[in-house]
């Protein structure tokens, strides 16, 4: 079927498809394939892919605002020089991606895994994070300003230079991470300090 019949695509097979540039609006993909497909500086905008796959395809580039990708697949998928405004990744998988350099704006990425991921320098301000799998995430030096981590897995995240001012965090984070040099407020300094046994006397 090609993609041009119908607003609503369920199940259809795209390995391969060569569609740089391509730009979709209220459009919505249903368990779709876009295995290894070219999809540079493709722009969507109110557009939904529900469970599709997205294995080694090219998003290089590529402008997404007000789109979701719920439950995706990306594994070894190219998303450098992309755009996400008002998008929403929940529940979607990132495996041996290329990411940075990347441009978010309020973009929730609950439930996501990104486990392992490269994600160093990357402006997250005011993103979620809510039940994320974190585990081995490299975000130093990231902007996670106002950002949401509750409920996120964090054993060996690495925050190093990282700055969590206003950002929402658990307890368990200030000993399961690695934290040093990040910038943090009054209240954060405090919630380390009591995470660590130590008492203070404000």
């Amino acid at each position: 079927m090609p993609l041009e019949e119908s607003d609503n695509v369920v199940g259809e097979d795209y390995s391969d498809a060569r569609l740089p540039g391509k730009v979709w609006r209220q459009r919505t993909f249903t368990n779709c394939v876009f295995r290894d497909a070219d999809l540079t500086g493709m722009t969507t905008e109110s557009v939904v892919f529900d469970n599709c796959d997205f294995t080694g395809a090219d998003l290089g580039e590529s402008e997404h605002i007000g789109s979701a990708f719920r439950s995706c697949n990306f594994a070894r998928t190219s998303l450098w020089h992309s755009t996400f405004r008002n998008c929403t990744l929940m529940g979607s998988t990132f495996d041996g991606c290329r990411i940075r350099p990347l441009t978010l704006d309020e973009v929730d990425f609950s439930l996501t895994s990104l486990g392992g991921a490269d994600l160093r320098r990357i402006d997250f301000t005011s993103c979620r994070f809510r039940e994320a799998n974190l585990v081995r995430t490299d975000m130093r030096d990231a902007i996670l300003v106002s950002a949401d981590l509750s409920g996120a897995r964090t054993g060996g995240l690495k925050l190093d230079g990282a700055d969590l001012r206003g950002a929402r965090v658990d307890p368990g984070l200030w000993t399961s991470a690695v934290v040093a040099n990040a910038k943090i407020e009054l209240m954060q300094a405090v919630a380390y300090a009591s995470a660590h046994g130590l008492v203070v006397d404000l």
